[in-house]
């Protein structure tokens, strides 16, 4: 892969990048990448507005990359639960599994007990395989080839004479007298005329089916009447079973990189990724966590570029999905600004700030026109919270303008606002009396979508942002 294609914006899609891993600098920063409240090491706070008789001061800054971990589910490869274990492997199945293993299982006679064994690792009613096995500690997929009978719905039109062996509204209908069958036409058939058809596959034709067979030659679906057509696959001998070994790449449907091929600078920046108090409300579980950081090793592009694909990276045993993202403010339609407020609360009228942010589509990279689409888990413009002693404190949003809010009120935590040009919403946050003197820093983002002239879909790209927080 070319190592230039990795660069790419957050909010599009998010790929590897290049550069040295860092800590902010001016700030007191914890290994996991949050503020532990100390002050500046120059001793100098930074400032935002009018700060005469204020206790606050605030400066936005914006970040060069954003790293995000999670551990992805199992689900999305061979799912372990999927793998039966040996002690669950149907007896006339063993045999021939352990042939195979060592090599390849024929047979010019497969028993039918053989051939229901099979079946037994077929899912939904269509009979797709899931062949997983797990033999003596080590995972295998089996491929049997044996005699299979399937069928599925061809586009062929039933004559007059035909009728008596038209089924109508097959996937209707629940007087189909048996399971075997109910499953044999709902594998079949297609709800609507847009829905997807199936196939029914089976190494025993169930005699359920076959009398239904004796029957009909047509089903009415959503897409009208068809024909049913059925083979049998692999029909003559010789048959076999041959298996092999499921590799990690099979079971996470990715490329796995393990720690010890990783360069140590890249370990410690994946390691502070996961750790980083970056995550729930702001993001959509809680144990996905992102990482704002100045630099990424070198090293880091090196490992992504020899890969076609992301890989995922395990890290003391757990497999994660990190994720090192670039983002592109230049192409981005907004404008964002923060001012210390003198009227955050009325019990705490100096500590606070207002943060705004408007449509700003002459700062695009190209054309761009509304509305415009904000979004942000948790909050609109961000959720937002620093961390003193180890504990994260919220920053509560005290005051709003252009946003409903200041909380979601969707089930998926998302706030959602559409604004035009010439728009703004703005947020008063209020930083807690209990806070101690210090500088902490707050990090936050927000996602926007914008129209482009004569261009489907829409274009979009996020915002991510540091707060650094004076307390005096």
């Amino acid at each position: 892969m070319d190592r230039r294609a990795l660069l790419s914006a957050i909010g599009g899609s998010v790929a590897a990048l290049s550069g040295c891993a860092g800590a902010d600098p001016g700030v007191g920063q914890t290994p996991n990448g949050t503020d532990d409240g100390s002050a500046a090491a120059d001793g100098e706070r930074s400032s935002g507005g009018d700060e005469s008789g204020a206790s606050l001061a605030v400066e936005l800054r914006t970040v060069s990359h954003v790293v995000t971990a999670y551990e992805p589910s199992p689900s999305r490869g061979i799912d372990p639960a999927h793998v039966v274990p040996e002690s669950e492997v149907p007896a006339a199945l063993r045999d021939p599994l352990a042939e195979a293993r060592d090599g390849r299982f024929e047979t010019d006679d497969p028993s039918d007990a053989l051939l229901a064994a099979v079946d037994e690792f077929r899912v939904y009613d269509r009979g797709e395989l899931r062949p997983y096995v797990e033999l003596d500690g080590t995972r295998y997929a089996f491929d049997p080839r044996l005699p299979t009978f399937t069928a599925e719905l061809v586009d062929e039109e039933a004559e007059g004479d035909d009728e008596d062996r038209v089924l109508r509204e097959a996937g209707r209908r629940d007087d189909l007298g048996s399971e075997a069958v109910e499953t044999f036409v709902t594998a079949l058939t297609a709800y609507g005329p847009n829905a997807a058809r199936g196939e029914y596959r089976r190494c025993v034709r169930p005699d359920a089916v076959a009398a239904f067979l004796d029957e009909y030659d047509y089903l009415e679906d959503g897409r009208g009447v068809s024909r049913i057509e059925t083979t049998v696959e692999n029909e003559e001998p010789p048959y076999a079973i041959t298996a092999r070994e499921l590799t990690e790449r099979d079971m996470w449907d990715r490329p796995v990189v393990d720690e010890s091929a990783l360069d140590g600078e890249v370990v410690s920046l994946f390691e502070r990724a996961l750790a980083s108090s970056h995550r729930e409300p702001a993001l959509t579980t809680p144990d996905r966590s992102q990482y704002f950081a100045d630099e990424v090793p070198d090293a880091y592009g090196d490992v992504a570029a020899a890969y076609d694909e992301p890989p995922y990276y395990r890290l003391d045993g757990t497999v994660y999905d990190i994720i090192v993202g670039e983002p592109r403010y230049d192409r981005l339609p907004v404008s964002v600004s923060v001012a210390a407020s003198e009227s955050a609360a009325s019990e705490a009228p100096d500590r606070g700030f207002t943060l705004t942010v408007a449509p700003a589509p002459e700062n695009a990279d190209g054309d761009a026109e509304g509305p415009y689409t904000f979004t942000s888990r948790g909050a609109l413009p961000s959720a937002l919270w620093v961390v003193h002693d180890g504990e994260r404190t919220e920053l509560d949003i005290v005051e709003t303008e252009g946003i409903e809010g200041p909380r979601p009120s969707r089930s998926d935590g998302e706030s959602l606002e559409s604004l035009d040009a010439g728009d703004e919403m703005a947020a008063t946050y209020a930083v807690p009396e209990a806070l101690p003197e210090g500088s902490y820093v707050s990090r936050g983002l927000f996602r926007v979508s914008w129209g482009v002239p004569d261009q489907t879909p829409e274009e979009h790209g996020a915002y991510p942002f540091e707060l650094e927080i004076a307390v005096e």
